[in-house]
């Protein structure tokens, strides 16, 4: 939708605080409806009651100049916005303390609408945050080096994996920490996207981590030196006592993606692979269209996933025709942290009978977002449709069922041992092809 550009002028007869405060507030409104991903302006209101006639004619001059709008959430919202504007008249002109400029009191306000939702995957990101995570979607970012999840029990932040030699992992952050502050201000309830933004941070700056761990009763402080984190996309090896196990750990669902779990398939198959174990642990999604890339490599024209809208509405994906292995036997795993993405690729291939998943059960994440971004580079991330499996399958909320469940035990260090990957080692080895 194109957005209307807002032109006012005040009437020059009006008291300079009150040509900066009104003008303050039209920021603050443009921030804030702009901020909503609507492209939609003001309407014309007046203040009942509260305000002195003086104020309420200054208001109604100042309104009187702003187009009113015809469609959007915009004339959805304007007959109730008019005690927004009034409340916020009589806090930024009598509150007696410091008041938040415009640009945060707009950031609340976005975050009051969406807390609303009782959706934590739909979320604002101020321009900071977006850039965390425009570039962890690029396979760098600032922090402390771990994989997280979202424990729907206690509502936090979760460790599902601290990366080996990073500063989480020197630390002492081990799997199933569960976080519970950010340097002093609890996470618990404010979703995962705006939570990890507070974790991350510059290189070399420091934070303070509230952790709670399982088996203790009190929770303890943490200190992490923060680092910039490069996180290969695909990491491969060759297991087994011939090497004819080819392992391949796909970290995210980032930019090429597909491509890149295609070449390594297609490496393997020039040394005549016996197997292929695909490993998507901790890994919390990404692209929707890499999904389907990815699926389109073990997979020959079948369906990957059905998208579902509000509006009733169905989006069917396929693959296409472009299978590398669609018959060498092939092995998932898969955790509390395998979301999303991981959970299209893992439904698919589990629905078709083309891979066994071994492991815990997954995060259960089945919406779809997208992310809109915003004029100020912020992002606002919107939940536009529930996805089921091949076989219609909804996983929101519960997540895939291994076919051979193995539990990791609690706060073992990465490098301890795998129970998990000896699993799928003795399952391809058997000569299993399927679940």
């Amino acid at each position: 939708m194109t957005e209307k550009q807002l032109s006012f002028r005040l009437p020059s007869a009006l008291p300079p605080p009150i040509i900066i405060g009104l003008a303050g507030l039209f920021l603050l409104a443009a921030a804030f409806l702009s901020g909503l991903g609507a492209g939609f302006g003001l309407g014309r209101w007046t203040a009942s009651g509260g305000l002195g006639d003086a104020d309420q004619a200054t208001a109604a001059a100042v309104y009187e100049c702003v187009e009113q709008p015809e469609e959007g959430a915009a004339a959805q919202l304007y007959p109730e916005f008019g005690v927004f504007w009034e409340a916020m008249d009589l806090l930024y002109a009598n509150y007696y303390g410091d008041l938040p400029d415009a640009e945060q009191a707009a950031f609340a306000a976005i975050r009051s609408v969406t807390g609303l939702l009782d959706d934590p995957n739909t979320s604002f990101l101020t321009p900071q945050e977006a850039d965390y995570y425009r570039s962890g979607m690029e396979g760098a970012f600032e922090g402390i080096g771990a994989r997280v999840g979202w424990d729907e029990e206690a509502d936090t932040l979760v460790i599902t994996e601290p990366f080996e030699n990073r500063p989480a992992w020197l630390a002492g952050l081990r799997r199933h920490d569960r976080i519970l502050a950010v340097d002093g201000k609890s996470i618990m309830g404010l979703g995962m996207t705006e939570a990890v933004a507070l974790i991350r941070g510059p290189e070399g700056s420091t934070v303070t981590l509230t952790v709670l761990r399982p088996g203790r009763e009190a929770p303890f402080d943490v200190e992490v030196a923060r680092a910039r984190i490069e996180v290969p996309a695909i990491s491969t090896d060759a297991l087994g006592e011939d090497g004819r196990i080819a392992y391949m750990r796909l970290n995210a669902f980032n930019e090429n993606a597909g491509q890149l779990v295609r070449e390594a398939v297609k490496d393997a198959l020039q040394r005549e692979t016996a197997g292929i174990i695909l490993d998507l642990r901790g890994n919390s999604g990404g692209l929707l269209r890499e999904a389907v890339a990815v699926a389109g490599v073990f997979l020959e024209d079948e369906v990957v996933l059905i998208e579902r809208f509000g509006d009733g509405a169905t989006e069917t994906y396929r693959t296409g025709d472009r299978a590398v292995a669609p018959d060498v036997p092939l092995a998932v795993l898969v955790d509390e942290g395998s979301a999303s993405a991981s959970e299209i690729v893992a439904g698919a291939l589990q629905d078709h009978g083309r891979a066994a998943l071994i492991g815990g059960t997954t995060f259960g994440k089945g919406s779809v977002q997208l992310p809109y971004s915003l004029r100020n580079r912020g992002i606002l991330r919107v939940t536009i449709a529930t996805w089921h499996t091949p076989h219609d399958r909804t996983i929101d909320g519960a997540g895939l069922q291994p076919d051979i469940a193995i539990e990791m035990p609690e706060g073992q260090p990465s490098s301890a041992g795998d129970p998990q990957l000896e699993a799928a080692l003795q399952h391809l080895q058997k000569g299993a092809s399927g679940s």
